[in-house]
């Protein structure tokens, strides 16, 4: 059975009924720079958020045992010279370089293997699912700031 889990910077206390978030935030690397709710968007603010996305998605294969994943639906628009190709297999240790540069919008994928897949989707929204329920990478996680949620992944193919 697949943990699914929605991860991020979103307080889910912020969502009306139909789970929409209702305050105004940062969605994107590009929105450095930018204000929202009076406060202006960082590097620095941004880099911190992100390197906790980066730690949360593989706190959660580590703690699973998930050592690769492979990379599905590529679509590298910008022509990222360092965009993986399809069907690459991704080792623990570079996960997070691809999933700075999905963060980041430099092309898309969706990372995936029998039992684990790591999606990221619009507005900085980031979709994990392992074979075990992790309580350790789900603290972590939350110590880190962000939000772990049970959620199916809007990314999911039939095959899961």
């Amino acid at each position: 059975m697949l943990h699914q889990y929605r991860v991020t910077k979103y307080n889910p206390d912020f969502r009306d009924s139909s789970g929409a978030y209702k305050r105004e935030d940062w969605t994107s690397h590009s929105d450095i720079g930018t204000f929202f709710s009076g406060e202006k968007l960082t590097e620095k603010c941004y880099l911190e958020v992100e390197s906790a996305y980066l730690e949360a998605a593989t706190s959660f294969l580590s703690e699973a045992e998930i050592y690769s994943l492979s990379v599905v639906g590529i679509e590298n628009r910008r022509a990222d010279l360092d965009a993986p190709r399809e069907g690459s297999v991704i080792q623990l240790e570079h996960v997070k370089t691809v999933l700075c540069a999905l963060l980041r919008e430099n092309y898309w994928c969706k990372l995936e293997s029998d039992h684990a897949f790591i999606h990221v989707g619009y507005e900085y929204y980031m979709y994990s699912s392992v074979p075990c329920v992790c309580t350790q990478a789900k603290q972590h996680t939350i110590r880190m700031g962000l939000f772990v949620e049970s959620f199916p992944s809007p990314h999911l193919r039939d095959a899961l």
